[in-house]
């Protein structure tokens, strides 16, 4: 059972028979951890979710005052303070994972997702949905973006979105390559909606070429295609770098004045010897 409460005329223990009327929703979506590194081994997934959105769910228990947070709760004990907005804008109770119920490792019976975020908020595992009047202390501790202040103090900051990456999946670091035409192949997402460009480099980003992609779906990755002719022996560094819909364009390396290990998404580079 899911136990809706908090600041509502009608606290809820639902079941999914409860949430059969309600319209289900499914998409394509990125789930990555916030701490994520730079790479094609990594803290992330893509998959196609199902469920309920998150305002449908809470109309059932009709909230009696605007709030600006809602608390997710899990049956480990782990919960978020979530900002209101993004459950309205599209968080999702999920119920399905491609096509199929969801598995006890993904957060069976049910999980929350909020697409083009961060991990840490998507709640495994689900047990409370609560409408509170303040946030929980987790929103202002763990998982938040820690830089130098401008008197020499640490300003902390929420995550943003997703942020916009590419990793080069083929040919893997340490490949030794026969001379001629190679295929490179990737990944790229954000958080922001489709990849709009892919570019990779055979020289160390000196120079560029762009990739062929897939069609991608909003919140989805997309896979990417490219050949560079590689005549010489030694080494080569190939390097991928991607660009979203909003213009958004990965950086060549992480930001200096950054002190936290969260959205890593510098390029990928990809070290190999041509022989």
């Amino acid at each position: 059972m899911l136990q809706v409460e908090g600041e509502v005329e009608q606290p809820r223990r639902l079941a999914p028979a409860d949430l059969a009327p309600l319209l289900e929703r499914e998409l394509g979506a990125v789930l990555e951890c916030a701490g994520n590194g730079v790479g094609p081994r990594g803290l992330v997934s893509n998959g196609s979710w199902a469920g309920w959105p998150l305002p449908a769910v809470l109309s059932l228990a009709r909230p009696t005052r605007a709030t600006a947070h809602l608390h997710l709760c899990g049956g480990d004990g782990y919960a978020r303070s979530v900002p209101m907005e993004r459950a309205l804008e599209g968080g999702l109770l999920v119920t399905r994972l491609n096509q199929r119920p969801l598995t006890r490792q993904h957060g069976a019976p049910w999980r929350a997702l909020f697409p083009g975020w961060y991990g840490m908020d998507s709640v495994k595992w689900l047990q409370r949905i609560v409408v509170p009047e303040d946030p929980l202390p987790s929103l202002r501790g763990a998982y938040q973006e820690l830089r130098e202040g401008m008197t020499g103090g640490v300003s902390p900051q929420p995550l943003p979105r997703v942020q916009v990456k590419s990793v080069i999946v083929g040919p893997a670091e340490g490949a030794v390559l026969h001379p001629g035409l190679i295929p490179i192949r990737g990944l790229a997402w954000s958080g922001e909606g489709k990849i709009s460009s892919v570019e990779v480099s055979a020289d160390g980003g000196r120079s560029w070429r762009a990739a062929r992609l897939d069609e991608g779906k909003d919140f989805g990755w997309t896979l990417w295609y490219a050949a560079v002719e590689l005549s010489q022996p030694g080494a080569v560094e190939i390097v991928s770098r991607a660009r979203d819909v909003k213009g958004f364009l990965q950086p060549a390396q992480r930001d200096p004045d950054r002190l936290d290990g969260y959205a890593n998404n510098w390029y990928h580079r990809v070290h190999c010897v041509v022989a």
